[in-house]
């Protein structure tokens, strides 16, 4: 049967249009009544030629013309009804742990087909679009293309009471192919029945052990837990260096993701991640001069000035006098072998009965090594006497320093020094550049020095005709290097010059004026008033043969020459200073 409005085919018998919904009889009826006043108007009737109609006929078309209207509407009204509700056809489901619960949004296909499987046709869109695959696919299949789903903001991790809202995914063109509309609207559902999630603390299983000594000590932990957390998941974040109350921190390192797992595979979450432990029981190593109680610091000077003594009494002979011990200071170091090491430093002037070396003074550092806090101090070493220097008295070595502040030095990278009562001022050590870097007071016993080597030399190598007098001191020479680059005759070199009248007694050769320059080398600067020099010091080696004999003395006759060989033919090497009074042979 063909519909007269949009020409679509339909089954015989059909009372409405499958594609335009139009009512087929309606649309008929008109269609024959418009050719029924065709044909009437053709016979050429005149008013008054028909006759007047029986009541019960007029009655009988009234009853057919109710019931046609009736079933009009029926009609309208169904075919307005053909829409499909998608949100009938929601199914959600929540499940899990509250807090870690999961969700998932579904459309109840099975549903959907059994209630409009067989109802859902080709509209003449569809048929137009699809052609003969109408004949192939169902059209229940353009509805499953055109509704893709829908889709949760949310899925995971969820908990009771948290609303979750959904979105249609649709596409409404393809819709159109179909003879139902659909009607959907995004919403909400609210999260319930979720399980109540455990929590059990990881950290009861962990044993914390702290060993060695503060502040070196260790830490080290073991876990004897199930296997529901592996112990590669416990972390600590010190675990040496380590001292009493010190804290540590355990961490659990676990990522959200592995916190999930445990939450849906055991039902249960470690109730905190991190666990802080307070470093206790280690035995303690002094770290500051200032931890040492006063009674330790006494029994140290004590025991330091007897090690020292008995020292220096036996080491130099009886060509040596020792003057009185001096105290210097202290000097405490850490983060060194044995860890801290304790230094009481003492000093002592050695002096030569016979004038063989330079007045020296020498320092001696006494050690206490390994020193542990307790309710008394402790050490595992000493008192030891320590340093080394060489030429120094009658010895060609000895224990002690010339230096003091070789002290300082260290072979660990990370050594804390710490110094007081007054050894401080030895930290920085510098050559003499200029006579003006001595102080008048340190010249002045250079001097003195000077002379007693001078008389020396002339009571030992002088003939008993040979006679001297009217000695006075004559100037100063200062030679350095400016880089303090080391050179063979010294860094630096200081003169101190001197000048005299010597006869010969038998009238051998005339009154003659000599220069004697007596050197020192290596003259250092160790602090604002202390300063040191090399052990050994002599005239100058320079022999001059007297007028009118073959005698020889050591100095110079002629002012000029002593200044041509000292500094003259060193500029190379040195740089120099010359006092005033020496200026007249030369600057």
């Amino acid at each position: 049967m063909q519909c007269k409005k949009c020409g679509s085919m339909n089954i015989d018998g059909a009372k409405v249009c499958e594609s335009c919904g139009v009512t087929m009889e309606d649309v008929n009826m008109k269609q024959n009544q418009n050719d029924t006043g065709t044909k009437t108007s053709n016979t050429g009737s005149t008013p008054g030629s028909q006759k007047k109609l029986p009541k019960n006929l007029i009655f009988g078309i009234a009853g057919a013309m109710a019931a046609f209207f009736i079933i009009l509407i029926a009609v309208l009204a169904m075919n307005s009804s053909k829409v499909i509700d998608l949100n009938k056809y929601i199914s959600f489901e929540s499940s899990g742990y509250d807090g870690y619960g999961q969700a998932s949004i579904n459309i109840d296909w099975e549903k959907l087909e059994k209630d409009y499987g067989k109802k859902i046709k080709y509209s003449s869109k569809g048929k137009k679009e699809y052609g003969v695959l109408t004949y192939a696919f169902e059209p229940v299949y353009v509805l499953h293309d055109a509704v893709s789903g829908l889709e949760l903001e949310k899925t995971e991790k969820l908990s009771n009471g948290e609303k979750v809202k959904y979105t249609w995914i649709v596409d409404d063109e393809k819709t159109k192919s179909i003879n139902y509309k659909l009607k959907y609207k995004n919403g909400e559902y609210s999260i319930s029945n979720l399980y109540k999630l455990g929590k059990f603390d990881p950290f009861k299983d962990i044993k914390v052990e702290f060993s060695g000594i503060a502040p070196e000590g260790e830490a080290k932990f073991t876990y004897s837990g199930d296997d529901i957390i592996h112990k590669g998941k416990f972390k600590i974040d010190k675990h040496d260096n380590l001292k009493n109350d010190d804290v540590v921190t355990i961490s659990l390192d676990l990522n959200e993701d592995e916190i999930s797992f445990l939450a849906t595979r055991y039902g249960r979450v470690p109730e905190k991640m991190s666990e802080s432990y307070t470093v206790s029981g280690l035995e303690t190593y002094v770290t500051k001069y200032s931890e040492f109680p006063e009674d330790f610091i006494k029994e140290a000077n004590d025991k330091a000035t007897e090690a020292i003594k008995e020292y220096t009494d036996s080491a130099y002979g009886d060509g040596t006098t020792l003057s009185d011990l001096k105290y210097e200071g202290y000097l405490f170091k850490t983060n060194v072998d044995g860890y801290n090491v304790l230094y009481i430093i003492y000093s002592r002037v050695l002096t030569s009965v016979e004038h063989k070396y330079v007045t020296t003074k020498m320092y001696y550092p006494v050690a206490f090594r390994t020193l542990m806090l307790s309710d008394k101090i402790s050490y595992k070493t000493g008192p030891e006497l320590v340093g080394k220097s060489y030429g120094v008295g009658d010895n060609s070595d000895t224990k002690g320093f010339k230096f003091p502040s070789e002290l300082y030095n260290s072979n660990y990278k990370n050594t804390v020094i710490e110094a007081g009562d007054g050894f401080e001022k030895f930290k920085e050590q510098s050559y003499v550049h200029k006579l003006e870097d001595m102080t008048d007071e340190y010249r002045k016993a250079l001097q003195d020095e000077a002379r007693v080597t001078l008389d020396a030399y002339i009571a030992k190598d002088y003939k008993p005709n040979m006679q001297v007098s009217d000695i006075e001191f004559a100037g100063e020479y200062l030679q350095y290097t400016s880089d303090d680059k080391r050179q063979f005759n010294g860094t630096n070199i200081y003169f101190v010059v001197f000048k005299a009248n010597l006869s010969d007694a038998n009238g051998k050769f005339p009154t003659t004026t000599i220069y004697y320059p007596v050197e020192y080398t290596y003259i250092m600067k160790l602090s604002d008033n202390d300063f040191t020099a090399a052990n050994n010091t002599s005239v100058f080696l320079n022999y001059t043969t007297l007028p009118n004999t073959y005698d020889t003395t050591r100095g110079f006759i002629d002012g000029n020459e002593m200044y041509n060989k000292i500094i003259s033919n060193r500029t190379k090497l040195y740089e120099y200073q010359v006092s005033d009074s020496l200026k007249q042979f030369g600057e």
